[in-house]
C-alpha cells in the first residue's frame, strides 16, 4: 500500500503550500504599504506638530466651556477658541508643500480643518438662540464626520496635537 503521487494529489499539496506561504506573506506584512497620507516632508510633519501643540496650549488658556452656563458666553469662548486653531490652520496652510502627494494630502486635511472650523462657528451661532443647540460636523468625502479624517491624518503623520481639540461639543 504504497502512496502514489498522482497529478491531482501534487497539485493539492501545492495549492496547500501556496495558501500557507500566502498567509505567512501576509502576516509577515511583507505587502504593507505606507499610508497615502503619509507625509514625506518630515520637517514639514515637525513644524506642523509644533504649530498644533501652541495652539493646544493658547486653547488651555481659554475657560472649559463645559463649565460655562450662559450659553451665551460659552458661544463667546468657542469663537475665541475657533479663532485661534483658524490662525493654526492658515499658519500650516502657509508653510504647506505646494508640490507632490504631500501637497494633496495636506491640502485636503486643511479642506477639512476649514469645514470643521465653520461648523463651529455655525455651533456658536445657533448657541446664541438655543442654549441646547450641539455641534453639527458636515459629512466627510468618506462618509464619517469630517473630524475624523482630521484625526485619522494627524494619527498618520504622528502629528498628536493635530487631532481635533474636542472643546466644543
Amino acid at each position: 500500500m504504497g502512496m502514489r503521487w498522482s497529478v491531482g494529489r501534487i497539485l493539492a499539496v501545492v495549492t496547500m503550500l501556496a495558501i500557507a506561504g500566502f498567509w505567512a506573506a501576509i502576516f509577515a506584512g511583507l505587502p504593507k504599504r505606507a499610508n497615502p497620507d503619509f507625509l514625506e516632508d518630515r520637517a514639514f510633519a515637525r513644524q506642523t506638530e509644533s504649530l498644533c501643540a501652541a495652539m493646544v496650549a493658547d486653547l488651555a488658556d481659554l475657560p472649559n466651556g463645559a463649565f460655562i452656563e450662559d450659553a451665551g458666553e460659552r458661544a463667546d469662548v468657542l469663537d475665541q477658541a475657533t479663532d485661534r486653531i483658524e490662525e493654526m490652520v492658515d499658519a500650516i496652510a502657509g508653510a504647506a508643500p505646494t508640490t507632490g502627494d504631500d501637497a494633496i494630502s495636506v491640502k485636503g486635511w486643511l479642506g477639512d480643518w476649514r469645514t470643521y472650523l465653520n461648523n463651529r462657528r455655525d455651533y456658536a451661532e445657533r448657541l446664541r438662540v438655543d442654549p441646547e443647540a450641539r455641534l453639527l460636523l458636515d459629512q466627510s468625502l468618506g462618509g464619517d464626520s469630517v473630524d475624523k479624517p482630521i484625526e485619522i491624518f494627524a494619527q498618520v503623520n504622528d502629528l498628536p496635537s493635530c487631532a481635533t481639540p474636542g472643546d466644543a461639543g
